[in-house]
């Protein structure tokens, strides 16, 4: 079916909605600080997880996926009258004393001879975190693009975000 531009209705939302939204994404960003926070304290104090208990379904929801996407294991339960989401870490286990390379999926592009190239993120020298585009077949090692897991612990999110591939 075909839909013409005079059949779209444009969404309409009222200040009070917009209010309502933005106040709610407050939220979510300040629970989200403590979050991180509460997992810092823990990993200072040994522990390899981490409890949080919320009342509303759209935060935990949010809570969640943002965890997910950083690639902590989670569990999340209903109680009587609140949601328990546990987050762990225990069975992350990059050796410290081996290399990997960061493949940044989604990054794709073609050099001026047809060659295909993939994103791949890495640390310059000074510190700082990088995207480079390379061919697939290219030896990453010898090229300075691989990391240590060092590295990667103390790396920005968007870094911690992307799954190391052992070289």
């Amino acid at each position: 079916m075909l839909t013409y531009e005079k059949d779209i209705k444009p969404i309409k939302i009222t200040a009070r909605e917009a209010n309502k939204q933005s106040l709610g994404t407050e939220e979510y960003l300040n629970t989200l600080k403590d979050v991180y926070s509460d997992i810092q304290g823990n990993i200072d104090d040994g522990y390899t997880n981490a409890h949080f208990f919320y009342d509303s379904t759209s935060l935990v929801n949010r809570v969640y996926r943002e965890l997910l996407a950083q690639g902590y294991n989670l569990t999340l339960e209903k109680e009587k009258t609140c949601y328990h989401l546990t987050v762990d870490w225990s069975d992350v286990d990059l050796d410290l004393n081996k290399k990997y390379i960061l493949p940044m999926e989604g990054t794709y592009s073609r050099d001026c001879d047809g060659n295909d190239l993939t994103g791949y993120a890495y640390k310059g020298t000074n510190g700082s975190w990088f995207m480079a585009l390379r061919k697939n077949d290219e030896d990453m090692e010898m090229l300075g693009y691989t990391v240590i897991a060092k590295d990667i612990e103390d790396a920005p999110e968007w870094v911690k975000a992307i799954e190391p591939v052992e070289v």
